[in-house]
């Protein structure tokens, strides 16, 4: 198995995992969280798992005919 897709995706479900942990933490104590802050971990956590999963496909060869 491939590591470094694997770190991708683990790092992003981390930062996924902070996400939600910050959110919890800050419905309870409204304002200390800048929905900036929310928007990047959100998309950097997105960012992260696509790109390990992108590693992990396999890659088509160039040239296959499909109409078979």
């Amino acid at each position: 198995m491939p590591i470094i897709p694997l770190i991708l995706i683990a790092a992003g479900f981390a930062g996924n995992l902070l996400l939600v942990v910050l959110l919890l933490g800050d419905a309870t104590a409204p304002g200390r969280m800048p929905l900036a802050v929310a928007a990047v971990l959100a998309l950097g956590g997105a960012g992260l798992m696509l790109a390990g999963l992108r590693m992990l496909e396999p890659r088509r060869r160039e040239g296959l005919d499909q109409r078979s």
